[in-house]
């Protein structure tokens, strides 16, 4: 996998999660990071500056406190849409976890059993051999971000619920920052709508489709035989009114 580094940062997510709370508090990105990192709750200060600099990068990418997930928290206050959103910041940023949950977690049906080999093979095709720590941390990462649960001693494939208002926040901040026509061919060749936690295209039809009988988006037709998707509020309007489907 080309621009892979040579392994597999470790995955503070509920630490993420709060770190993005609390970022309300602070007036500077500066002061949020210092308490960010007297804060954590690891002894390690080695671990806690790690930990600073991945949350930064995943969730404040230009160390600004306006982030799209601090907006949606202070939009919302609802964890299940702020983490459907963080969900794909981090797959946005990490193309070994999202690499493996396009080839090996979409194609599956929910449920579907992961042999522990193909976690194994994948880690060594993308690093070359065989990385322990990787291996345990792409295991971990798929797991707290949803895709797979573990039953007895095995890994299952899972469904994530259904993140209609994440999607649709993510539609209008990539595609329509405010109102205007996106074809649908445009929107699913971006990854983030199955990095959300969508399966297929007809699950993003159906939540579109859901959102014009809500009045959310204006329409949702096929023109000269492509779909197209017409916006009619701006991103702005999104998160003020804290519009959810």
């Amino acid at each position: 996998m080309p621009g892979t580094v040579s392994t597999l940062q470790d995955f503070p997510w509920e630490e993420s999660v709060q770190a993005v709370k609390e970022s309300l508090r602070f007036d500077s990105y500066a002061a949020f990071a210092e308490h960010l990192f007297n804060s954590l709750p690891q002894n390690s200060p080695q671990t806690r500056r790690r930990y600073t600099s991945l949350i930064g990068r995943w969730f404040f990418p230009d160390h600004q406190l306006s982030s799209l997930p601090a907006r949606v928290w202070a939009s919302y206050a609802d964890e299940n849409i702020l983490r459907d959103v963080m969900r794909v910041c981090v797959l946005s940023q990490e193309p070994v976890i999202a690499g493996f949950i396009q080839q090996f977690i979409l194609p599956a049906p929910p449920g579907t059993w992961l042999q522990t080999d193909t976690f194994r093979t994948y880690i060594e095709q993308t690093y070359g051999e065989f990385k322990h720590q990787s291996y345990e941390r792409l295991i971990r990462t798929l797991c707290k971000l949803g895709f797979i649960a573990k039953v007895g001693q095995s890994w299952f494939t899972r469904t994530i619920p259904r993140p209609a208002t994440a999607f649709l926040i993510l539609l209008h901040q990539r595609f329509a920052p405010t109102p205007r026509i996106v074809p649908l061919d445009q929107i699913l060749a971006d990854p983030f709508w199955w990095q959300a936690g969508y399966r297929t295209p007809d699950e993003v039809r159906e939540t579109l489709h859901d959102a014009v009988a809500a009045g959310l988006i204006a329409r949702f037709v096929v023109v000269d035989h492509l779909e197209q998707v017409t916006t009619r509020y701006s991103l702005d309007e999104w998160l003020s009114q804290g519009l959810r489907l």
